[in-house]
């Protein structure tokens, strides 16, 4: 017997065919009769892609153009659900854009552009997000609340009725009771850590917007991000290798575990031994800089990254910077910025990542937050052409290489080469080659998809959304006959690559029982559908 998929659809595109002489359009009764918002269904089916949409704004200061990119896009991610389907519109969305200390005080408005995440780009996204249901947005960042009102956050979120609360300028002890949400984590540096309320909460969906620039963590993408959720002093991830036990209040050192120095230290020694690449370099501006640092950095991101579930994640990058992530940078001593023109997005931030370090001109093996990642169980892959990745274009995805995607190069400060006779440029890219290859024999390579095909749900405009996976590369054809063998649609692909790709019938007119087909050279597979009101 065929595995059968359901699909429900509104009432009005169930007759979407039939418009003509004699018969009246429906208008969608999907707001009406919504009780609930979901992510697409081929973005939330596939955890390991990675989407790139590509915008084409001209200038960094063309606020409506960014706007409305963010809201199309926001619109065509997110969909409108029933029947208690997916969350409900009574879900707190939580928001992590990067906006952080916006560089030094001599420069201008327009030069801190790109310091942080366009403020037009999160306006514009959240307000597609808010059209689809859900109607309580909460937007977190604990780096100089002081600036908030003069960047224009303090404004925006007071006219679109977001959340904007400063939860970081206080210790734990002097705010709320509810203020911060606490999490047990037991991990390397952090025994347990504070959240700015509603982050880390239940009955959230966090929205995690981070910006394409360069830093001294490499490219400040997903994971590097959340770390500005947590409240005071809980949130200084990269401030430095340093004690906290001699440098917090006493009544923080409850939240460490009292060997992490200890720990630290001796994990940045296995990892030299493993080959991590740049992990012995040397401290340039103690106790900033070097693998040491790196280490510390890394261990405590990635325990706090351990216990924060993520909705989605984000990278803008209609614009992006070069330099140290603050103003400064190589072109006599000023960052740059770049019409980079893409958005990265996908459901796992370490895969965002590591396109987005690609994308970068980077060699993501070479950065050591990948590798412990995997060795901590919270990511299984480094190599970024084992990633898939898909061009999204008007709420469609379309597998592509990555190697088919424009880099733009973005210089960075990270771990310096200035040991065994290396003087590297203070700003430079880490795009030496990486040998992926032992890690690839370690057999957690991604391993080709068996032919097959299914329905997945409907998107915003309520076409039904298919899934073919393909396992060699060839021309592909996707047939969908009615109840009576007739061929009611036929979709032919020519040179499709391997792996999973999106299919959108755009001619559905009416519910009932469907065959579905997909056929290669010398493969086929096949699966029921019953679409219903």
């Amino acid at each position: 017997m065929k595995r059968r998929d359901f699909i429900k659809v509104s009432s009005a595109a169930g007759i979407a065919g039939l418009v003509g002489p004699g018969y009246t359009a429906l208008a969608n009764s999907a707001s009406s009769g919504s009780d609930g918002f979901d992510l697409h269904p081929f973005i939330k089916e596939h955890p390991e892609a990675v989407f790139i949409n590509l915008t084409s704004v001209e200038e960094k200061n063309d606020a409506k153009p960014i706007y409305d990119a963010a809201y199309k896009l926001a619109s065509e991610m997110f969909i409108k659900t029933t029947n208690g389907k997916g969350y409900s519109n009574s879900t707190k969305v939580n928001c992590k854009p990067n906006w952080t200390c916006n560089g030094r005080p001599d420069l201008d408005s327009e030069s801190r552009l790109g310091i942080t995440t366009d403020l037009n780009f999160i306006e514009g996204y959240l307000n597609g997000v808010k059209n689809t249901g859900p109607q309580q947005y909460y937007l977190r960042e604990c780096a100089c609340p002081y600036r908030w009102e003069a960047n224009g956050y303090t404004g925006m979120a007071e006219r679109n009725n977001f959340d904007l609360r400063d939860l970081s300028s206080k210790d734990y002890w002097d705010l709320g009771p509810d203020d911060l949400v606490f999490k047990e984590i037991n991990g390397v540096v952090f025994k347990k850590a504070g959240y700015m309320a509603p982050m880390n909460a239940p009955d959230t969906f966090l929205i995690n917007i981070a910006k394409f620039k360069a830093h001294q963590m490499g490219i400040t993408g997903a994971i590097k991000n959340l770390q500005g959720i947590t409240g005071r002093k809980f949130h200084m991830f990269c401030g430095g290798h340093f004690d906290i036990f001699r440098s917090y209040d006493k009544r923080y050192h409850q939240f460490f575990q009292p060997d992490y120095m200890t720990h630290i230290r001796e994990l940045h020694k296995k990892h030299i031994q493993d080959g991590i690449p740049r992990w012995d370099t040397l401290m340039d501006r103690p106790p900033h800089g070097g693998g040491l640092f790196m280490e510390q950095w890394v261990q405590r991101m990635l325990d706090s990254y351990s216990v924060t579930p993520t909705g989605i994640n984000i990278v803008e990058g209609i614009y992006g910077l070069d330099g140290n992530g603050f103003g400064s940078g190589p072109h006599d001593g000023e960052g740059r910025t770049y019409m980079s023109n893409n958005v990265i997005f996908g459901k796992d931030a370490f895969r965002v990542d590591i396109i987005t370090h690609w994308l970068a001109g980077h060699e993501p093996g070479n950065f050591g937050l990948f590798h412990i990642g995997i060795e901590r169980g919270l990511s299984d892959v480094l190599d970024p052409f084992d990633i898939p990745v898909y061009l999204w274009k008007d709420g469609k995805a379309k597998k592509v290489k990555l190697d088919s995607l424009k880099r733009t190069p973005l210089l960075t400060g990270y771990l310096r080469k200035n040991n065994d006779g290396h003087d590297e440029d203070k700003y430079h890219l880490c795009d030496e080659p990486f040998d992926y290859s032992s890690w690839k024999t370690s057999g957690k390579v991604v391993r080709h998809d068996e032919p097959s095909i299914r329905a997945l749900g409907t998107d915003a405009n309520d076409k039904v959304v298919m899934e073919v996976s393909v396992p060699e590369k060839g021309d592909v054809y996707v047939d969908i006959l009615n109840r009576h063998g007739e061929l009611v649609w036929r979709m032919e692909a020519d040179g499709l690559e391997p792996g999973k790709h999106q299919v959108v019938w755009d001619g559905f007119s009416q519910p009932g029982l469907y065959d579905i087909y997909v056929k290669g050279m010398g493969w086929d597979a096949e699966r029921e559908m019953v679409i219903y009101t």
